[in-house]
């Protein structure tokens, strides 16, 4: 029970750290409107996402909770690579 509690206090802090990261990230998107702060921005929130998916989504089978992480993980990761090729 308290590996339980431990996880999710991990899972919701990881969300809130992401969820700064995201805030100031469109913000500077809104600032300057381009390409490579886009995809910035939308790796950071592709990651974000899965995060939350991974701490909030109960799925029976724990293969398919990572893989649902990790899908959104591997989308956040490229646009990131995107974002990175395009400054």
């Amino acid at each position: 029970m308290v590996t339980h509690l431990i996880d999710n206090l991990i899972g919701a802090v990881r969300f809130f750290v992401g969820l700064i990261l995201v805030i100031i990230s469109m913000r500077a998107y809104l600032k300057t409107r381009t390409s490579d702060m886009f995809y910035l921005t939308a790796g950071f929130t592709l990651i974000t996402i899965g995060n939350l998916f991974s701490t909030i989504y109960y799925v029976d089978d724990i293969r398919m909770d990572k893989l649902l992480a990790n899908i959104f993980d591997i989308l956040g990761l490229i646009a990131l690579i995107i974002a990175v090729r395009k400054s």
